[in-house]
C-alpha cells in the first residue's frame, strides 16, 4: 500500500512540476512579447514622437475621402497602399507579411505619431518603402485618417 502511495505521490507532483514549468515558460514568453512591443514604441524617433494628428482631421469626411484616395493610388501611382494591404485593409498575396489594417487591434496597438513614422520612413526589414517624398504631410495625416476607418469597418 505504501508503494502504491509512493508511486502515486511522484507521478503527481512530477506532473505538477511540468505543468508549473510550463506555466513559468509561458509567462516568460508573454513578458518578453509585451516587452518586444513596448521596445518598438521607445524606438519612435524624436522627430515623429510628438507628432499629432491635426485637430479635426481624424472626424473630417473630405479628409477620409481624400485619404482613401492616396491608398488606393489614385492621386499617385507611385503610392498605392492597396497594393500590398488590400482595398479592405487585409494584406494581399504581393503584400505577404504586411499588416491587416482592418483589424481592431492593430489599429489600436499603434499611436498616430507611430502610423505617421511608419508612413514615412521605410521600414526596416520589410518591402514598405517610405512615403515622405512622395506625399505631404497633410497627405500622411490623411492616409492615416482613412486607415483607422478600415480598423473600425473589421470590427
Amino acid at each position: 500500500m505504501t508503494t502504491d502511495y509512493a508511486q502515486w505521490a511522484r507521478r503527481t507532483c512530477g506532473a505538477l512540476l511540468r505543468m508549473m514549468l510550463q506555466a513559468g515558460l509561458l509567462l516568460c514568453l508573454g513578458w518578453a512579447a509585451a516587452m518586444a512591443d513596448e521596445g518598438t514604441k521607445d524606438a519612435i524617433p524624436s522627430e515623429y514622437a510628438g507628432k499629432i494628428m491635426p485637430m479635426g482631421m481624424r472626424d473630417d469626411p473630405k479628409a477620409r475621402v481624400a485619404g482613401k484616395d492616396l491608398y488606393d493610388g489614385t492621386v499617385n501611382p507611385e503610392v498605392n497602399c492597396a497594393r500590398c494591404h488590400g482595398s479592405d485593409g487585409k494584406p494581399t498575396k504581393l503584400g505577404k507579411g504586411a499588416h491587416d489594417l482592418s483589424d481592431p487591434t492593430e489599429g489600436a496597438k499603434h499611436s498616430d505619431a507611430e502610423w505617421f513614422w511608419r508612413l514615412s520612413e521605410k521600414k526596416p526589414g520589410s518591402k514598405m518603402p517610405g512615403f515622405k517624398d512622395k506625399l505631404s504631410e497633410e497627405q500622411r495625416w490623411q492616409v492615416i485618417t482613412y486607415l483607422r476607418t478600415l480598423a473600425q469597418a473589421g470590427r
